[in-house]
Order: structure tokens, then C-alpha cells, then sequence
């Protein structure tokens, strides 16, 4: 069960800029070749990639691809897998939430996500958040799209075809950002996964941000997250700083040394991109012509 938890876990972030487009090309600021940087949605099918305007020519052109992470890389130890993972010794999921709540959650693993009756207690040892983040795969059909996808995770996808074209591929952070969920509480871990039970959309439902990010409508993404936060069911400002904003700042400090060297496309995940601390505007306020690519 770890190994697939492993794979759940290292596409957390985003789960979920301001223009209705997703491909974005980065030039002048001394580059020599423009470079592109293009929203995911990490639970997007990978045929997908032929409906976004220009991204095909911008793998083409680029001499190298980086993700939010490397493909095939992860860093974490078992022990510090374990700590992002398991609850500690002694706590289970059935002790944490009351008999009605674990009811619910019960009937939402066998109903909505067809998971089998006797497999839901071997899920009981799982912190409350990751467990969340599984439910919600697994709602979303996302098992069947990564069949349809042949194995392949949709961020994985550019950094797989980089590598057959014998280009250079890797990641601006590692696996280890997970370990910033340790700073969430239990309880508000728990609060995120009975959300998830008792509000979550499916992917055909309005307001689904794989729906939305199907349209490429990431100005509707990007406000009805914006809308929410500080909501019950949503991020708090502080957990929206920690997991997006944050990191914004570290991979700017890594982006233009990439781009001097050899035009890239960044692959990573829509709502990194938009806002006043999102990259591209980073990318604007770093003295870069940052321009959506439209055909």
C-alpha cells in the first residue's frame, strides 16, 4: 500500500494566471532563446497535451524540461515517508473521528470511490490528510486516467518525451516539500478529510477544477480558489501561503539560472502560476516579457 500511497503523495500540491490561457512564453531580461512555462492539472489525462495552443512546439524547441519535481525521483526515507504517512503509534483514524464520521467516511471509500467494504480498515493507520488526497484520486477516476495515460502521471508525460528526445530533464524542488504538511495540525487534518467526504465535487460536476482546467478557464480557477480560502472546506491564507506562495519564491531563486542556460519549458501545477505572488508575475517583476501563447 506504500507504493501506491508514494505515488498519490508526490503529486500533493496542487491539487488544484490572469489570462483564459495555460502555455506562457518567457523571453528578453538577456535570454538568448525564449523559454515557456505551461499550468498542469496533475490529474489531467495526457491527451489533453494536443489541446493546449502551442505546446507541442514549445517540447519541440526547448532543450530541456523541468517539473515541480524530477520524474522517478524521490528523496524521502522510509522513516521520513512514515511521518508524512502513518499516524503515530497508538492513534488510529477510527480513534480520531466519532462513530458517524467514520461512518461516513466508510461509505464514501465503498461508494464513491469503489474501494471493497474489508479493505477500508487497512487504510485506519493513514494520517487524515493523506488519506484525503487518495480518497480524492480515486473519486476523480484518477486510477482509470493514469490506465488511459499508460502508467504515466500527466506532469511525468513532458519530462518522459524530454528524455526521448535525449534532453535534460529535473525538478525545482524535491519529494521533501511534503514534510511541510507536518506543520497541519491532526485536527485540521481531519477537518480536510471529512470535507472531503461530505463536499467533494466530481470531475464532471461545475466548479470541478479539472472541468474548469479543462476549459483552460485558469481565471476561473484561480477565483473560485481565491473565493473560498478561509472557508471551512478550503485552505486557510496561512496553508495557501505554505503550499503555494512559498515555494513560488524558492523556484524563482532556481528559474532564471535555468533559463540562461538552456531554454526550458516548466511544467507545474496552474494555480503556481497566477496572482500577485504567482511566478509569472515573479517572471514580470524579475524584468522578463512574459506573454500567453494563444496559437
Amino acid at each position: 500500500m506504500k507504493k501506491i500511497l508514494m505515488t498519490w503523495a508526490a503529486v500533493l500540491c496542487c491539487l488544484w494566471p490572469a489570462q483564459a490561457q495555460l502555455l506562457y512564453k518567457i523571453s528578453s531580461n538577456g535570454l538568448k532563446e525564449p523559454s515557456y512555462i505551461v499550468g498542469t492539472n496533475h490529474t489531467a489525462a495526457i491527451s489533453f497535451v494536443d489541446s493546449i495552443p502551442g505546446l507541442r512546439r514549445a517540447m519541440n524547441d526547448t532543450q530541456q524540461v523541468y517539473g515541480e519535481t524530477k520524474m522517478g525521483s524521490f528523496d524521502l526515507t522510509n522513516e521520513e515517508l512514515d511521518k508524512f504517512m502513518l499516524l503515530p503509534d497508538g492513534l488510529t483514524l477510527d480513534s480520531l473521528l466519532s462513530a458517524d464520521e467514520m461512518k461516513r467516511l466508510s461509505a464514501f471509500m465503498v461508494d464513491s470511490c469503489k474501494m471493497d467494504s474489508d479493505d477500508v480498515e487497512l487504510y485506519l493507520d493513514l494520517k487524515p490528510l493523506p488519506l484525503a488526497i487518495y480518497l480524492c484520486y480515486l473519486r476523480d477516476g484518477f486510477k482509470e486516467t493514469l490506465t488511459s495515460n499508460g502508467g504515466t502521471l500527466f506532469d511525468d508525460y513532458f519530462q518522459k518525451e524530454a528524455l526521448a528526445q535525449g534532453k535534460e530533464i529535473g525538478g525545482l524542488e524535491t519529494a521533501k516539500f511534503l514534510l511541510i504538511c507536518e506543520k497541519i495540525s491532526l485536527e485540521r487534518q481531519k477537518q480536510m478529510l471529512m470535507c472531503t467526504v461530505d463536499h467533494h465535487k466530481r470531475p464532471e460536476e461545475k466548479g470541478s477544477t479539472l472541468k474548469t482546467y479543462y476549459s483552460q478557464d485558469i481565471e476561473a480557477i484561480w477565483k473560485e480558489f481565491n473565493d473560498h480560502i478561509d472557508e471551512d472546506c478550503a485552505f486557510t491564507s496561512q496553508e495557501a501561503a505554505m503550499l503555494c506562495t512559498v515555494r513560488n519564491f524558492a523556484w524563482m531563486e532556481k528559474i532564471p539560472t535555468l533559463m540562461s542556460s538552456k531554454s526550458t519549458l516548466f511544467t507545474v501545477g496552474c494555480l503556481h502560476l497566477p496572482g500577485p505572488d504567482g511566478v509569472l508575475n515573479l517572471l514580470r517583476q524579475a524584468g522578463y516579457t512574459v506573454e500567453a501563447v494563444t496559437e
